[in-house]
């Protein structure tokens, strides 16, 4: 079909999907002639559809990329009618590609020209909480590379890697090459990847109950495996964020699915362990320590390095 609409949150997959296309419908000593990209413009679209009407110079097909498929969710009636009188005449060899993070909006009538027309593809981005989901995906791209690793070490690699599939693409490639064909033992790929992951969430759990000595050991431990801070922070602000609206939520008595709305939990289920890691915490506590998180992400981006006493100061509120 000669329209892909390709969206979802995880933009690693989507751009080896991108670069996959790209090699199924384009020559590569024509490429630079045969792939256009388009980006958030809606005053591009015309043009992008009569670009991708037409013959490719040199051989093979053309791809006719628009980057952000949310732009159709509000066109002009112009635009409409250059979907409605082009879109079914684009040739067989050529795509006209759509990405987005988001699923365009189904009510515009942009859309449902282009739902009509177009075949989809997702990617969503696995859920970090989902480690039975992430195991299998680790286990199937392993198998991809030959690679054989033992459900410890898959357990291991979830924990560590989490839902980052740019990074489990590159910890598996590096783990087949240092393999060379033999089965790797837990020991031999802990030494290869680094656990930060599992750093994170106990440095959070240590400033939450107020352990500084814990925290300032973690934050060592992070910043020497290379985790950057403004990435340590914005784990920890999402989890306060979390931890506080299921505290004020239960407090307040709100059912369930109120809860799990406003804390913008994909799966319910969740709840009921974030429960439990908040019954002993106080609201104030933690609506104080997620004001402070915030602040020192502010300070880090405004170019103010006072990370580690930060942290540990939050450990004392």
């Amino acid at each position: 079909m000669p329209v892909k609409l390709v969206y979802g949150e995880d933009i690693y997959l989507i751009s080896k999907r991108v670069e996959q296309l790209t090699k199924e419908f384009t020559a590569k000593e024509w490429e630079i002639f045969s792939y256009s990209r388009i980006e958030n413009k809606l005053s591009a679209i015309p043009q992008a559809i009569t670009d991708a009407r037409t013959v490719c110079l040199g051989e093979g097909g053309k791809i006719v990329h628009i980057t952000e498929g949310t732009i159709f969710n509000k066109c002009s009636d112009e635009i409409v009618l250059c979907l409605e009188q082009n879109l079914a005449k684009i040739p067989s060899q050529n795509l006209l590609l759509i990405t987005s993070t988001s699923k365009p909006d189904g009510r515009s009538k942009a859309v449902k020209i282009l739902l009509k027309y177009a075949e989809i593809e997702e990617f969503p981005l696995i859920p970090t909480w989902d480690k039975q989901a992430i195991e299998k995906l680790i286990h199937s791209s392993a198998s991809a590379r030959s690679l054989e690793l033992t459900s410890r070490v898959i357990s291991y690699l979830a924990e560590a890697i989490s839902n980052d599939t740019a990074r489990i693409d590159s910890e598996l490639t590096k783990l087949s090459t240092y393999s060379n064909g033999k089965k790797l033992e837990l020991e031999d790929v802990q030494a290869l990847v680094s656990n930060n992951n599992t750093s994170c969430i106990e440095l959070a759990h240590a400033i939450k109950s107020g352990k500084a000595d814990t925290a300032a050991l973690l934050v060592h431990h992070l910043l020497d495996n290379n985790e950057h801070p403004l990435k340590i922070i914005a784990f920890l602000i999402n989890c306060f964020r979390t931890w506080l609206i299921t505290k004020a939520g239960s407090e307040a008595k709100l059912p369930d699915n109120k809860i799990s709305a406003l804390a913008e939990l994909t799966n319910p289920k969740r709840l009921y362990f974030l429960k439990k890691e908040v019954e002993a915490a106080s609201t104030t506590k933690l609506n104080q320590s997620l004001i402070a998180l915030i602040q020192l992400e502010n300070e880090l981006k405004s170019g103010i390095d006072d990370f580690i006493p930060s942290i540990i100061k939050t450990c004392t509120i």
